[in-house]
């Protein structure tokens, strides 16, 4: 399946949604309607992207709706007919910032591929799509964690259970020495957390590029198994 973006995933969903629902009405959807539609998602995404810069530059806190109205170009009042409050529209930037990270990871995880390769893979996708938009990242980084503690216990522990599925079967595929997925999955995931929070003031173009050759170098290559060699091969 080829994924968008989670803006335009969304944005398509809610068309689909109210065509459905005008054809269980049995009434044709009407163009004026559809026009709609598109202005009012348009509006939404331009609010959104407004307030993401502003917090990215300056925090929540000191980033008020007047501020998010003067840079989007509608009214405040506007602005309250799409998100009931600040902490919705940052609870919704920084939700579909982590379905996009989520996406990219289920698009990598291509089963024919062995377990190590995999986890590799995922990592890979996560950091492509943190380097597109690292303003994203420093949203993340200048708010408390409490902020969004539901969205981001959610999605780590979704990581730690796909990162130890994989390292179980690399273990009972005899790729890595015997250890406790588990344990090795809260590392790996959590290596990954402080190096994010570590490089994203770098001020380097793409600063997380870097961390799946670290985080697989010093926490995966030690325990990986060698091969056996031809002559312990012949000998086996």
């Amino acid at each position: 399946m080829s994924w968008g973006s989670y803006f335009e995933a969304e944005f398509i969903f809610r068309i689909s949604a109210c065509l459905e629902n005008q054809m269980n009405e049995k009434t044709a959807p009407s163009k004026r309607q559809l026009r709609k539609e598109i202005v009012m998602e348009s509006e939404r995404q331009d609010i959104l992207g407004a307030a993401s810069k502003l917090f990215a530059a300056q925090g929540i806190d000191q980033t008020s709706m007047s501020d998010i109205a003067d840079q989007s170009g509608f009214s405040v009042g506007k602005i309250y007919k799409f998100f009931p409050s600040k902490k919705s529209l940052f609870l919704h930037i920084v939700g579909a910032f982590l379905d996009r990270l989520y996406a990219s990871s289920l698009q990598a995880n291509d089963k024919s591929l062995p377990p190590l390769k995999r986890l590799e893979n995922i990592l890979q996708a996560a950091i492509d799509v943190a380097n597109s938009d690292p303003e994203r990242i420093l949203i993340h980084l200048r708010e408390s964690p409490a902020l969004f503690a539901e969205l981001r216990l959610q999605y780590q522990d979704i990581y730690v259970a796909t990162t130890s599925k994989l390292l179980a079967e690399a273990m009972e595929a005899g790729h890595l020495k015997p250890n406790d997925p588990q344990v090795l999955a809260v590392m790996l995931v959590g290596s990954v957390g402080g190096l994010f929070t570590y490089l994203a003031t770098s001020g380097e173009d793409e600063p997380f590029s870097e961390i799946p050759h670290l985080v697989l170098d010093c926490l995966i290559s030690p325990l990986t198994v060698d091969p056996p060699s031809v002559d312990e091969e012949k000998s086996l």
